[in-house]
């Protein structure tokens, strides 16, 4: 596998990306290619790379690339979640996939997950502030390792135990981000026009043990078929991020082989 250091523009922003070519392209070849997209608060390099690699192994060129405000890609102000922009991005890489000569643009897939953020709360009074002159104010995604207590949610506790420890840390993945971006977080749905995927086909795949499978089983009920709801045994959601990974990817494998 070759991983290439590119970049592509959304809406006149530039994004930086890894493209992952496998060992297994020829020439004059036309690959199916896939983008990955990084969760809530993180980068390329972290679980959208690694799915990106892995799924290069199984011969699909991959995109894994740094949402606007996020990472190495341009947005200001820094560390801002913009849902809209982000599909807008999505949207961008696949065009940037098109244009690629490796890549068959009949055979494109995605790999994401729903932007979810915290509540609507001081994202008002912030934008007042920085109209004013003010700083943009932030806050941290996950809480510090040092103040996990009995009392902490498992998603939160294990959000610290990836971002803020080797296992899944990076220097562009600072754990925080914009209050101002709480109101575009809270009028998003990404479930609006989940039935409109259909009928190009849909999996959705979660952890049994996570406390967000809810969402995963609210999109599978609105969407329309073809539709696949498979789930990872005794997994949580951040376990999925990396080290239940080999058991997403072999499912990933089977689906995107079978429909890309």
């Amino acid at each position: 596998m070759v991983k290439n250091y590119v970049s592509f523009k959304s809406d006149n922003l530039k994004l930086a990306a890894h493209l992952h070519v496998p060992d297994t392209y020829k020439n004059g070849k036309k690959m199916p290619a896939i983008v990955t997209v990084h969760p809530f608060g993180g980068v390329k390099e972290q679980t959208a790379g690694v799915y990106a690699k892995a799924l290069s192994n199984h011969g699909f060129i991959t995109l894994a690339f740094d949402r606007r405000h996020q990472g190495s890609s341009e947005g200001e102000p820094r560390q801002l979640e913009n849902p809209e922009g982000m599909s807008e991005d999505v949207k961008s890489a696949v065009t940037f996939l098109t244009l690629q000569e490796q890549v068959d643009p009949e055979r494109i897939g995605v790999l994401g997950k729903k932007a979810l953020g915290p509540i609507l709360v001081e994202a008002g009074e912030d934008r007042t502030n920085v109209a004013k002159g003010g700083e943009v104010k932030y806050l941290p995604i996950v809480p510090a390792l040092n103040e996990i207590t009995a009392e902490t949610p498992e998603l939160l506790r294990e959000g610290s135990e990836y971002y803020l420890t080797p296992r899944g840390s990076n220097p562009s993945s600072i754990n925080r981000t914009a209050v101002m971006g709480y109101d575009r977080m809270a009028t998003f749905d990404s479930f609006a026009f989940v039935n409109w995927i259909s009928p190009r086909p849909l999996l959705l795949i979660a952890g049994d043990k996570a406390d967000t499978l809810k969402y995963s089983e609210e999109a599978y009920d609105k969407a329309e078929a073809p539709k696949e709801l498979r789930l990872i045994e005794n997994a949580t959601h951040i376990a999925l991020y990396d080290q239940r990974a080999p058991d997403v990817v072999a499912r990933l494998a089977e689906f995107y082989k079978k429909h890309l």
